[in-house]
């Protein structure tokens, strides 16, 4: 019995944080209300309680979950046996896809933004994110994708910096100029990276990885808010 209550409880909790994620995904925190949350989960406002305090603890269990999600992706890339620069530029094409399609990975990077400084949560995120591009880097350098001077530390705050400018100049709800953005992004900063012996290749790398991802990337639909579906059904 005890199992199956922690199973409901972990389900429910889940439920809210889908639920939650789509709210943020389109729209903006301070825009998004509990009720909001709620009709969208489908589940009572003591459910909501019992698993977060508030709106903002709400916020903070996605970027912390997208985090997780980000790590496991940074393994599942790593896991191809791709050099080491390669394997940085398909992580930021996954994340891409990922950014653009799925409402928990653009629900974190937006709350990344808006609530990123309180409790010093964002800083926690993109360091972490640093710290795995940096180990990628190191390899790259020893692999020779990387130029011998690079400092993989400079070059993954680069990395990280470069994805979060393009998703905020670039526009999410239109996938093909969003990975436009990404790819001449990636274009421009190679040649300052990137062994030059390995330049030419690389750059047909990231043309490939553009046509590919593009055929995946199904942008979110915006929706009406959850409160006024749920009064017309």
């Amino acid at each position: 019995m005890t199992e199956q209550l922690d199973r409901r409880a972990d389900l429910t909790r889940l439920q809210i944080l889908q639920a939650a994620s789509r709210q943020f995904a389109r729209t903006p925190y301070s825009l998004v209300s509990l009720d909001d949350i709620l009709a969208d989960a489908q589940v009572t406002k003591g459910a909501l309680y019992f698993h977060f305090r508030s709106k903002h603890a709400l916020a903070c269990a996605i970027v912390e979950h997208h985090a997780a999600q980000a790590r496991d992706t940074t393994e599942d890339v790593a896991a191809r046996n791709l050099s080491g620069l390669e394997t940085l530029i398909d992580i930021s094409y996954q994340l891409a896809v990922d950014d653009v399609s799925d409402p928990m990975t653009r629900a974190g990077l937006n709350l990344i933004e808006s609530i990123g400084r309180t409790e010093n949560l964002g800083a926690k995120v993109v360091t972490d994110w640093v710290a795995r591009f940096s180990a990628i880097g190191r390899r790259a350098v020893s692999e020779g994708d990387l130029t011998p001077d690079s400092d993989p530390d400079v070059v993954a705050r680069l990395l990280v910096s470069l994805y979060l400018g393009v998703r905020q100049t670039s526009e999410l709800e239109d996938p093909q100029r969003f990975l436009q953005d990404l790819e001449r992004s990636w274009q421009l900063v190679l040649p300052g990276i990137a062994n030059p012996d390995r330049l030419g290749y690389l750059r047909q790398f990231i043309r490939r990885r553009t046509t590919l991802t593009a055929r995946k990337a199904v942008p979110l639909h915006p929706e009406p808010p959850a409160h006024t579906r749920a009064g017309s059904a």
